[in-house]
């Protein structure tokens, strides 16, 4: 199936007067995918069609449900429905994960925000990396060059991993930036890649939920051409990430870690 269709559309514009006429134009698809570990449906997501065994392995890694794409024993996907076979009992997890799961843009007070991070207990990025800022926009630029179904639509995200010398080593569209970002995830886990040296790009907003995925496969650089929220920034702090954000032409805000791209800060 196509992430992009075809559909009837009256155009207004403002010309003196209004004037209107009908045309075809492109939208963005999205399907209902549903997610099955064992016999179990876990998730149903509203995607972009495409990459979906890669979202279910992403989704599994950067909810912490499994530690490592190495507890996969088998991942096969018809009909829209991906069924996931795990080699580890992971019940207790998945049951959690509906409890635990962050969904909403903000997680109360910064108290409340921590205390779920000690109940989480997402790992520290130590990573060792160090990328130049000029490398930074490019991958922006990259991003944005590749994204077909967003010019044709305007109705999807964008997501990218790269090494620290801006080679991409995953990219996905997605109707959903968080899809999209497990997306990533799941295609560079199933290559058998390494997360630590990469940088994850996003055309999202970053919230706490956004960076978490990060943080808990070991990514020390994420980078978005749009704004993040200061649960976003408390956690990438916490958590030993490196969050730029409005990294756009020229310009990028870095908010917290900066030696990793800055080194000659003094602080």
């Amino acid at each position: 199936m196509s992430a992009k269709a075809r559909r009837r559309v009256l155009r207004l514009s403002l010309d003196g007067d209004w004037k209107g006429r009908w045309v075809e134009d492109e939208v963005a698809v999205d399907v209902p995918v549903e997610v099955y570990v064992g016999k179990e449906l876990f998730r149903t997501f509203l995607a972009s069609p495409g990459l979906e065994r890669e979202l279910a392995v992403g989704h599994l890694l950067a909810e912490g449900i499994i530690d490592s794409v190495e507890e996969v024993e088998r991942v096969r996907s018809r009909d829209h429905r991906v069924y996931v076979s795990l080699k580890t009992d992971r019940r207790a997890r998945l049951e959690a994960s509906k409890v635990n799961r962050l969904v909403t843009t903000s997680c109360g007070s910064t108290s409340d925000l921590i205390n779920l991070l000690g109940r989480l207990r997402p790992p520290k990025v130590g990573a060792k990396v160090s990328l130049r800022p000029d490398v930074v926009l490019e991958m922006v630029r990259e991003l944005n060059r590749r994204g077909e179904v967003f010019r044709a639509t305007g109705g999807t995200h964008s997501a990218m991993l790269c090494d620290v010398e801006g080679e991409v080593l995953a990219y996905a569209e997605d109707v959903g930036r968080h899809n999209a970002v497990d997306k990533v995830i799941g295609v560079l886990a199933l290559s058998g890649g390494d997360f630590s040296r990469c940088v994850l790009v996003s055309s999202g907003r970053q919230s706490s939920y956004m960076v978490l995925k990060a943080a808990r496969v070991g990514i020390p650089v994420v980078v978005s051409q749009a704004g993040p929220l200061e649960s976003g920034i408390r956690v990438a702090e916490e958590l030993g990430v490196t969050l730029i954000c409005f990294a756009r032409g020229r310009r990028m805000n870095v908010y917290t870690h900066p030696k990793r791209v800055f080194r000659d800060l003094g602080t």
